[in-house]
């Protein structure tokens, strides 16, 4: 949110709370009071639509130690020797933390008048392309919507490179949470099946093992 000189008054309006109390609050958290005639104001006070940032960082899957692919092994042969193997991203639980988050923070931000973005790896937007019934690339857009992702990447052959590693130019992929008619893509498709397997491929399961529940509930 911008930042305003706002007086006592119009934080109480705000806040629903009294100024004596939330006055209490403001100088503990290191606002600027200061007062005019018999009025106190906050300098600069957070006040007007809000711009939720959430940035999702990709957490490591769990390494081998067999092959050397824990972080402190892999630290360590990146320093000792030339070849390493380091742990892959954990895009699995990136993206359940964000999806059961995205649709509901989106929400309330434009409820309050606000918007939401989402800050996320160029490698997570694919996966969730990949693996979802969500094609995030088809919302590349130009400005802000309801849903809102930013993707950002390294440039080039960042593995080669030293020192800081640029970030490239991010791409704004922006729609609508959900759609009408439902036929049409939203980010709600973001909790639904990629795709819908036969029957046959359940079935083709239980050939290979024999179900350890035999009551049937058929009539």
């Amino acid at each position: 949110m911008p930042l305003h000189s706002i007086d006592q008054n119009q934080i109480e309006d705000i806040t629903g709370v009294s100024w004596n109390r939330v006055r209490r609050s403001l100088a503990k958290a290191g606002y600027t009071i200061a007062q005019r005639g018999e009025v106190e104001f906050v300098e600069d006070f957070p006040h007007g639509d809000p711009l939720i940032v959430e940035i999702m960082t990709s957490s490591t899957s769990g390494g081998n130690k067999n092959k050397r692919s824990t972080i402190p092994m892999a630290v360590e042969d990146a320093i000792l020797k030339d070849e390493h193997l380091a742990p892959g991203i954990n895009y699995r639980q990136v993206w359940a933390r964000m999806v059961s988050q995205l649709i509901v923070k989106s929400e309330v931000a434009i409820a309050w008048g606000g918007k939401t973005v989402w800050v996320l790896q160029d490698k997570l937007v694919d996966y969730i392309s990949e693996t979802t019934a969500l094609n995030v690339h088809q919302f590349l857009a130009e400005n802000t919507d309801e849903v809102n992702i930013l993707s950002l990447g390294y440039q080039g052959d960042f593995e080669k490179g030293n020192g800081v590693i640029e970030l490239s130019r991010g791409d704004l992929f922006a729609g609508p949470i959900s759609s009408n008619p439902q036929s049409q893509p939203s980010f709600q498709d973001m909790i639904h099946a990629p795709l819908l397997p036969s029957q046959s491929v359940l079935m083709n399961a239980l050939t290979k093992r024999y179900p350890t529940v035999t009551n049937s509930l058929a009539p």
